[in-house]
């Protein structure tokens, strides 16, 4: 209630009728003030009005005991009072009766108290009457009437029947006692009427109509969700008009205040919550509306009892549904996933809500009671998964890596689901990890289970290190054996269960940090160096027998390409596509295993590029033996094998660049960086040289044996060159230099043809340096030959025909670069060339020239080191 300044305020309930004498003891009740003249006016208005019947002084002290004046206290030092106080009338006849208000501004605090004190010795009419002059002469009096006047602030008249069933909260005028006074300012009023049945209680004692008022709730909801079509968790708690009114009626009869209206209706639908699955977004509104309603004293201790089980029963149902999350809240199902906030929501808003710490002051905190439920309900998930996974089957290895596989699997998936949809949820709701309690749970167990699989597969060597694996002399056909039957199933198990393990422990991120590093699912790779050792030493028998097969194989394509040579083009055959194949997979397969532990990868990775090597080499031999078995090297006409010799070599060659290109794919540099921080450089170092070199040298050997195969066709062309190159020299003087080198051009031409179709670019620039080293060797040793001199014309020929030869080799169809051309031996001709084709006095002028060059640049030399 809001007024002016430090004040008092005086309330009565009248009833008003026809009579005379009411007529006058409502004038009395309402001179409830300090001017003189007008209760001097009042008094003998009530002379006259109550002089003509004793009867009635009787009645109104019947009808007006002291229960109907109540008074407030008094508010000091203040502009702005608030009492809060609530006062009960009993009426009658709410029909014909007014509630009166006075609002009086007061400094005397012990003469109104005092005046109040004396209010239940009221006897009757002049009791009343007395009672008033008191209080109107504690009041400061003046001669001024006005000044009477400001000491009344103000009074509201509210006729019951204004009331409405609901009830009055509002703000009302304060009205003065004549058109003349100066009252201003308003007062709030929270008023409700309530009628009980008289049952011999106290009229502050409700407990029964509350508990019949739940009861009553109830049986509306139900028949609520009985008449409603549809699921009840699309029912948005609407009741009929006729449901409201009986329940705003027994709410009327059973004086039950709005708190208390609101703690029965959260009751209500709560508890039918746990028969029938009402939504949580209408249990939130509900709670919501208690929250606005509550105080800390507006329930009694029965009340709070009764709501406190209320809360019990709720939140352990709410507890029990979110054990069983994955069951009744699939991840991907959006509408499950609204339910699961929507549920999360409410119980955080329960916790945080002032009347539900109230009654429950005991109640553990929500992070810790949700942190339990949810250890408990995926430690039972876990257990039912582990159970219906590994039931009883065949007891063999591959069946329980299977089995061990699939368990890892479904945690993938729930990993996933829980990162993606619970996380969010629950981060959003609880400010809770759901991933980092659950994971956690179930971390030691899994790798237990994980262990015995492998332990049962394995043996102890699970528990050895890679150096000490590859310590062992075993041989490798043993590392086959050792699987017996059905070896490749099961490595293929085993590398499914590590596969799926490592993805499942790039999860451990959403793990608190500060736990991540003690997860035991961190060292799982260490239990895998053994059946690692086994892939590779699988992978590389494959890749053995894969050469073997595919050569067999290229046999039959080879007879079938030669009868159709010149319709087709083939550069290769299938054998250097299917092994190159089978190094992209090698490289495929260890970006896929990702080992954790870089140091101790090192020892794999060699171990993978020794037998690569192993194989380009086995590749190489192979296709070079399968060449010769036909005679190539003994024959002294290519034209039969120009095809096959050139397929041979590309398909070397093809081998060679997967072989070469293999480290960089297996991304052996990023490895041994990342290796710097856990080994010394040096050792890092040596660890690069051992690959680098292993690469190199057999890089080197295969293109040896390319060159070695292709200087076959070299051989067969030597003679026929050195014709032409003597046919150069002894050209008479008068023909041309392009009469003169013109048959040698026609000549490479006629026997490049077909090289150039079948040969790849790079084994057509190793044949045509063959060419030209042949040529550079055949023109030295004709410059060189001093047992027959030649004219010097022939030697300048000679040299232009060189010149033209570096053209023909460097031009757009053959392209060798310059750099290939002139090698050493190239600038020894060119040089004894000039020489020969100068005559004496231009040589020694040259011969001077050189030294005095030679002197000029060791004085430059000798300055600089000065």
């Amino acid at each position: 209630v809001l007024t002016q300044q430090t004040s008092g305020v005086g309330a009565s309930s009248d009833e008003e009728g026809s009579s005379d004498s009411k007529l006058g003891f409502m004038r009395r009740l309402k001179s409830f003030r300090k001017s003189t003249i007008r209760r001097a006016q009042g008094r003998e208005k009530n002379i006259s009005s109550t002089g003509s019947s004793s009867q009635n002084n009787c009645s109104l002290r019947d009808k007006l005991p002291a229960k109907y004046i109540q008074t407030t206290d008094v508010k000091k030092a203040t502009l702005n009072p608030v009492w809060m106080e609530k006062f009960r009338f009993n009426i009658e006849s709410g029909k014909t009766e007014t509630f009166h208000l006075d609002i009086w501004d007061h400094d005397d605090e012990f003469s109104v108290f005092e005046a109040a004190r004396k209010l239940n010795q009221v006897q009757g009419f002049k009791g009343l009457n007395r009672y008033f002059k008191q209080i109107a002469q504690s009041a400061r009096t003046n001669s001024n009437e006005s000044s009477n006047i400001d000491d009344f602030l103000g009074s509201v008249n509210l006729k019951i029947s204004e009331i409405p069933s609901t009830g009055i909260d509002r703000w009302f005028s304060l009205e003065g006692r004549s058109e003349n006074s100066k009252v201003h300012g308003q007062i709030h009023i929270r008023a409700n009427l309530a009628t009980r049945e008289d049952r011999g209680i106290s009229e502050e004692d409700n407990w029964t109509d509350i508990k019949q008022h739940v009861e009553l709730l109830q049986i509306i909801i139900d028949h609520e969700l009985n008449k409603f079509k549809g699921e009840t968790t699309k029912w948005a708690g609407e009741l009929s008009r006729d449901a409201e009114t009986i329940l705003h009626q027994h709410a009327i009869q059973g004086d039950i205040t709005d708190i208390q209206r609101k703690m029965c209706r959260w009751i209500a639908y709560s508890k039918k919550h746990l028969e029938r699955t009402l939504t949580h977004k209408l249990l939130l509104t509900i709670t919501e509306q208690l929250e606005q309603a509550w105080q800390p004293t507006s329930l009694s201790r029965d009340e709070s009892d009764m709501l406190r089980e209320a809360f019990t029963l709720f939140i352990n149902h709410c507890f029990k549904q979110l054990a069983k999350l994955r069951d009744l809240f699939p991840a991907a199902n959006r509408i499950a996933a609204e339910r699961l906030e929507q549920l999360l929501t409410i119980v955080a808003k329960l916790h945080n809500m002032e009347v539900f710490r109230y009654c429950c002051p005991f109640q553990n905190s929500l992070q810790h009671e949700l942190s339990l439920i949810l250890k408990a309900g995926t430690m039972e998930w876990f257990d039912r998964m582990v159970i219906h996974i590994t039931k009883p089957r065949l007891r063999s290895d591959e069946e329980i890596l299977r089995n061990t596989s699939e368990l890892v699997y479904v945690l993938l998936a729930d990993a996933h689901s829980a990162v993606k949809y619970y996380n969010p949820i629950f981060e959003s709701t609880v400010k809770l990890a759901f991933y980092h309690i659950s994971f956690k749970k179930i971390d030691v167990k899994l790798m237990d289970i994980i262990i015995k699989a492998l332990e049962e597969e394995l043996g102890e060597q699970i528990y050895q290190s890679p150096l000490k694996l590859f310590e062992n002399t075993e041989p490798d056909s043993a590392d086959i054996a050792a699987f017996a039957f059905s070896a490749e199933q099961t490595s293929l198990s085993l590398f499914e269960l590590y596969l799926s393990l490592n993805e499942l422990a790039k999860y451990k991120i959403y793990v608190n940090e500060s736990h991540r590093s003690n997860l035991k699912i961190n060292q799982y790779y260490l239990y895998f160096g053994v059946a690692l050792k086994k892939w590779l030493s699988i992978a590389r028998n494959k890749l053995l027998h894969r050469i073997e097969y595919i050569l067999d194989k290229d046999k039959s394509e080879t007879s079938l390409i030669a009868p159709i040579s010149t319709a087709t083009n083939n550069k290769f055959t299938s054998s250097s596509l299917d092994i190159s194949n089978c190094f992209t997979q090698m490289a495929q397969f260890w970006r896929r295993l990702a080992w954790p532990d870089i140091p101790g990868s090192i020892v794999y990775l060699i171990k993978m590029i020794e037998d690569t090597t192993n194989a380009t080499r086995l590749y190489a031999i192979l296709m070079e033996e399968k060449l010769n078995a036909k005679k190539f090297y003994d024959t002294n006409d290519l034209t039969i094998y120009i095809q096959e010799l050139s397929l041979t070599v590309n398909n070397i060659e093809r081998i060679r660049e997967s072989f070469k290109a293999l480290p960089i794919e297996l991304s052996y540099d990023k490895l041994l960086v990342a290796a710097e921080k856990f080994h010394p450089i040096a050792g890092v170092d040596e660890y690069r040289k051992k690959i680098e070199t292993t690469v190199a040298i057999c890089s080197q050997d295969i293109t040896d044996r390319i060159y070695r195969i292709l200087s076959k066709v070299i051989t067969n062309m030597e003679m026929e060159l050195k014709q032409y190159l003597f046919h150069i020299i002894e050209a008479p003087d008068a023909s041309t230099i392009q009469d003169t080198v013109q048959p040698l051009f026609t000549f490479l031409d006629n026997q490049l043809v077909p090289y150039t179709e079948y040969l790849i670019r790079l084994n057509l620039t190793r044949l045509l340096e063959l060419i030209w080293a042949v040529l550079i060797d055949q023109l030295l040793c004709e410059v060189e030959d001093v047992t027959s001199p030649k004219s010097i014309s022939s030697y300048a020929r000679l040299s232009k025909a060189l010149d033209g030869l570096v053209e023909y080799f460097n031009n757009e169809e053959h392209y060798l670069p310059k750099d290939i051309l002139k090698t050493d031996k190239y600038k020894l001709v060119k040089k004894l060339l000039k020489y020969q084709s100068t005559d004496t006095q231009s040589l020694i002028k040259m011969y001077y020239q050189e030294k005095a060059q030679e002197q000029d640049r060791a004085n430059s030399s000798n300055q600089i080191d000065l």
